[in-house]
């Protein structure tokens, strides 16, 4: 997917050409261009002495973005509305077409426990230096930020090997489960038990799965590998702190949203892939004509409904489910698509469709107290809004099959979705199928 690549410009050079165009800038914020050839973007990062870092490829695009260092952030607090958050992007933004800021918010807008101490409520950030297109950008934010744009450059480092990032990944030491096979069935149940009681239609619980090395990992060549073994997929990395990053690969997109278009999608009900052509037809048949699958896509289906119409003009969702086949597991999906009415922010988009049922449950306000208290650790970023925000347009996905790289250790975490006719062994191993995208490039 990726090319490998060496890039030798003399540093010196390099920055003397970079600093002389930042002098050159009479509107801030202003951007500086430097073309990369041939650049391994990952291989790239890598290489940069910043703690902050970001990776990203769109779901049917290959390319992958590349983000070091900081010109500037927005730092989410507990409870800050989406609304404001977004609008503190915008006003930095000034106007600049050419900037975006990435980042993500946690599931419940709350700062996690001590496993996702680098990501707190949420935080974005404009880059200071960004790989897209083989072409390096360079960000100042005003006039006062080309001191410290110049100090960044000094470190910056245009001189990498190239990587072989196919190269064996270690196996896992080993694995733990919260909860394990018997607390998820006890769990399971309980739900159930919700469920009949008509307090729920349905609950998504999540299994958090932890992986410990004899050494550290590297969150890029497990960036690499998995957008190598995933398709269809957005791919992610984001890291704020050394040795900590948050990685995955979702087939979910929340929103995108480009003036006053807006486009979502339902996507819930879970099949493997099966291992010849015929196995595949018959599980994707079986996947289309489940009743307890086609309920849960259609409670999310009738959600996304019911939270967008005193949004939109005109709303459009398909009324019949089609089959997202991934590399190693296959979804029912519909699309939605629909015209914003006039003043719709994507901070409003973000505070009413997260958590989609997908992620969370239905009746959502009944659904999150119960994950809460069911579930042995905090969410964190995972299933949380993740993506990018422009001058005048956004996108944002949902972080599942996602994990936490943490210096030897490897969290997990994945979810399904439990409605009437759910059986706790057969939702542990859909958990199981969705984490394997992660466990088949280890040993």
């Amino acid at each position: 997917m990726l090319k490998n690549a060496t890039t030798k410009m003399p540093k010196t050079v390099a920055n003397q050409q970079i600093v002389e165009q930042l002098n050159q800038c009479r509107e801030f914020p202003a951007v500086v261009r430097v073309p990369m050839p041939n650049v391994d973007p990952l291989a790239w990062l890598d290489a940069q002495p910043f703690s902050t870092k970001f990776a990203w490829s769109e779901r049917d695009d290959e390319k992958m973005l590349a983000g070091a260092g900081v010109a500037a952030s927005v730092d989410v607090q507990a409870d800050d509305e989406p609304v404001a958050v977004i609008g503190r992007c915008r006003e930095l933004l000034n106007g600049n077409k050419s900037l975006r800021f990435f980042g993500g918010l946690s599931f419940d807008g709350e700062v996690a426990d001590a496993s996702w101490q680098n990501f707190g409520a949420g935080r974005f950030v404009a880059p200071r230096f960004l790989v897209e297109n083989e072409v390096l950008l360079i960000t100042v934010m005003d006039r006062d930020d080309i001191t410290e744009a110049t100090l960044d450059i000094e470190r910056l480092n245009f001189e990498f090997e190239t990587h072989n990032w196919s190269e064996d990944l270690p196996a896992p030491a080993t694995t733990h489960f919260a909860p394990t096979q018997d607390g998820w069935q006890s769990t399971v149940d309980e739900a159930l038990t919700l469920i009949r009681s008509e307090v729920l239609e349905k609950i998504v619980l999540a299994r958090k799965t932890t992986l410990e090395f004899d050494a550290p990992l590297n969150p890029l060549q497990i960036t690499s590998r998995i957008a190598e073994s995933t398709y269809d997929c957005y791919v992610f990395c984001f890291q704020f702190a050394e040795e900590q990053a948050f990685v995955g690969a979702t087939p979910e997109r929340l929103f995108r949203r480009k003036d006053n278009r807006l486009l979502s999608e339902v996507v819930a009900g879970t099949r493997p892939r099966g291992v010849t052509s015929g196995e595949d037809q018959r599980l994707a048949y079986e996947l289309l004509t489940s009743d307890k699958d086609q309920l849960e896509h259609d409670i999310v289906r009738k959600s996304i409904r019911q939270k967008l119409h005193k949004f939109v003009e005109h709303l459009e969702v398909d009324t019949h489910a089609s089959v997202l086949r991934l590399a190693h597991k296959q979804h029912l999906c519909s699309a939605v698509q629909g015209e914003l009415k006039e003043g719709i922010e994507e901070g409003a988009l973000l505070q009413r469709l997260h958590p989609t049922p997908a992620v969370g449950g239905y009746p959502t306000e009944n659904a999150l107290p119960e994950i809460a208290r069911l579930e042995p650790f905090n969410r964190g970023w995972y299933a949380a809004p993740i993506g990018w925000i422009g001058l005048d347009d956004a996108e944002f996905v949902v972080g599942i099959r996602s994990g936490v790289v943490d210096g030897k250790t490897l969290s997990l975490y994945s979810g399904a979705g439990i409605v009437k006719g759910s059986e706790p062994a057969q939702e542990w191993a859909e958990v199981d199928n969705k984490i394997r995208d992660f466990l088949d490039i280890f040993e």
